[in-house]
Order: structure tokens, then C-alpha cells, then sequence
């Protein structure tokens, strides 16, 4: 649903909503002149918006998507109170103060039994508010699922049109890898390492989610292939922590982070070097790349590259991940977070 979209019915829903209310208000014989009234009918909408609202864009949004239905809940019974505490002082202290009349009797004013009767009011317009909440967020989540099928679909056309007889690539690398291994076996084991990422982004690349002990192999091999440009005197700490090897991720995800800083970063200084650590809980993925750049690089932080991972993560985590870029005169920072998929 498109902004435009959202704005449109929420338009068109107040105009009827409102209208309805003034209908039954005109049915019932009312002075629209009558000063006390005016304002009364006017905060009453006003309340009604707000609570919509409350409801709308920040309890619903911070518990539906996490499905912290408990917190909910509690959130429904706090907009019930708040409805009738935020009617009180609308009604009952500033318009009185106004025209000197209350709308309920004296004695109703500090009892359960004014909760009570605005609790009809309060649960109908947090009703509506569910409702149009719920209708965004399935309506949301079915484009961002066909719009992943069909990203998955094109990827999986492109990957076709890469595939020119993998096998006999692969069968070619392992021969020189054979016959390399006795007289040259530091160039083997590199054509070996070049075989497996190939290989990885071959056939795993179909996999949705893969395992996370295999994404670091291939990022070892990356940085360990890269090495060789510089003689082996690459200046990167590639740190592992609370590694969980049956813990799976989407395929390819973290490689870019790495690339970006390899081909942009300061690589031989060891007094600055690049810096990526990987740690995980039982729930969530941690990661985080940093180095030092020359002034005059320019990052391809608002590019095609970081589009593409930007618009990956926000469809298949939503809100539930967290990237966090720190660009400074002549220092770099990436932080990931993801939850784990199921």
C-alpha cells in the first residue's frame, strides 16, 4: 500500500466516520449554535483521532510485526483508560471552565462507572483502528512476498544464463588442481579455494537460507584469494565469535560488506587494519565491518550495491533488522543485525 494509498482511505474513513456521528447528533434534536456543544462535539472527534492514532502508528506498529501480542493487549487496556482520562479533561475541566456546564453528572465524574461508559467509545474507535492496521500490514506483507518470488524468479533466470556448463568449469579447476598439487601446492590449494566459491555461488546461491559455517567458509576463502594480490601482506582481523554451525542464513547476505571494504579500504596498513567480527545469540546474528579509506574514495553507500542489500534485508526481515553505517572524514563502519529466519 502506497503512502497515497494509506492517506486516501484514512480520508475517506474520517469524512464517513465523522459524518455518521454528526447524523446521530442531528437526529437527537441538538443546538448546533450552542457554544458548550460546539466545543463538546469538536474535542470528542479530536479524542477519537487521537486514540485512533495512538493505537495506529505506535502500538500497533511496535507489537503486531514482533507479535508481542501480551504487550498488545496491555496497550488496548492503557487507550481504554487513557480515552476516558483524556475525555475528563476535555470535557469536564476545560470546557467547563469554559461555559461552566459538565457533561456527565457531578457524581459520575470519579467513579468506575465513568470508565465504563467511555469504554463503548474507546473500544469501537481502537476496533477501527486495529482493523485499518491489520489491513495495511497483510496488504504490505503479501507485495513484499510477491515482490521477493519475483526477485527470486529474475535471480534464478539470471543464474540460469550464468550456469555455461558449471560442470565442465569445475572438472577443468580440479585438473589443474591435480597436477599442481605436488610442484606448486601453496597455487593448488588457491585453485581448490577458487573451486569451492564457485561452486558455493553456483549451487547454494538456489538455496533460500543457508548454513552460517558455510557463508564464513566462502568469506575466508574471498579474503584468503584477495591476499594474494598483496603478497599475502593483507592487513585484516576476520574475528568468529560464538560461532553456531547449524544456524542458517539468507544465502550470500554478508559477502558484500566484506567486498566493499576490501575494494575501498586502506588493506595494507597494519596499523590500521580491517576489522570484521562475527558473533551470534541463540536468536539473533551480529556483524560488523570497519576500516580506514583514502579521502578522496568515494563509497558506494547510496549506489546500486547498497540498494540492493538495503532492499533485501527490508524484505525478508521488515523492522526486525537493524543496519547501521558510520562514515567518518577517512573511517568506515558497518553494523548488521538479524534476527534468525525459521
Amino acid at each position: 500500500m502506497t503512502k497515497k494509498q494509506e492517506i486516501s482511505l484514512h480520508f475517506g474513513f474520517w469524512i464517513l466516520f465523522l459524518e455518521m456521528n454528526f447524523y446521530f447528533e442531528f437526529l437527537k434534536d441538538r443546538d448546533f449554535l450552542d457554544l458548550w456543544y460546539i466545543l463538546h462535539i469538536t474535542s470528542f472527534s479530536l479524542l477519537q483521532i487521537i486514540i485512533f492514532y495512538l493505537n495506529y502508528s505506535w502500538i500497533c506498529k511496535k507489537t503486531i510485526p514482533q507479535k508481542k501480542w501480551f504487550l498488545l493487549i496491555l496497550g488496548q487496556l492503557f487507550l481504554i483508560i487513557l480515552f476516558a482520562v483524556l475525555r475528563h479533561i476535555f470535557e469536564e475541566i476545560i470546557i467547563f471552565e469554559i461555559t461552566g456546564r459538565h457533561n456527565y453528572h457531578i457524581k459520575s465524574l470519579y467513579t468506575v462507572y465513568y470508565v465504563y461508559d467511555n469504554s463503548y467509545y474507546s473500544i469501537r474507535i481502537i476496533l477501527y483502528s486495529l482493523v485499518f492496521y491489520f489491513v495495511k500490514y497483510l496488504w504490505n506483507s503479501n507485495q513484499k512476498m510477491n515482490e521477493l518470488l519475483l526477485e527470486k524468479k529474475q535471480a534464478e533466470l539470471q543464474n540460469l544464463k550464468n550456469q555455461l556448463s558449471p560442470h565442465f568449469l569445475f572438472n577443468t579447476l580440479n585438473s589443474f588442481y591435480a597436477d599442481l598439487m605436488d610442484s606448486q601446492p601453496k597455487t593448488a590449494n588457491d585453485i581448490l579455494k577458487l573451486s569451492d566459491m564457485l561452486r558455493y555461488i553456483t549451487y547454494e546461491n538456489e538455496n533460500d537460507l543457508v548454513y552460517l559455517k558455510d557463508e564464513i567458509q566462502f568469506i575466508n576463502n574471498y579474503i584468503s584469494l584477495f591476499s594474494r594480490r598483496f603478497d599475502d601482506q593483507l592487513a585484516i582481523e576476520f574475528k568468529v565469535l560464538n560461532h553456531q554451525n547449524q544456524t542458517k542464513i539468507p544465502t550470500l547476505l554478508l559477502i558484500h560488506f566484506v567486498e566493499n571494504a576490501l575494494k575501498h579500504g586502506i588493506t595494507t596498513d597494519c596499523e590500521r587494519p580491517i576489522k570484521i567480527e562475527l558473533s551470534t545469540t541463540e536468536k539473533e546474528l551480529n556483524f560488523s565491518v570497519e576500516n580506514y579509506f583514502i579521502l578522496n574514495e568515494n563509497y558506494d553507500e547510496t549506489g546500486i550495491g547498497y540498494k540492493n542489500i538495503r532492499q533485501r534485508l527490508e524484505l525478508l526481515y521488515g523492522e526486525n533488522h537493524q543496519l547501521k553505517i558510520k562514515e567518518l572524514e577517512n573511517f568506515y563502519r558497518v553494523e548488521l543485525q538479524i534476527p534468525f529466519l525459521s
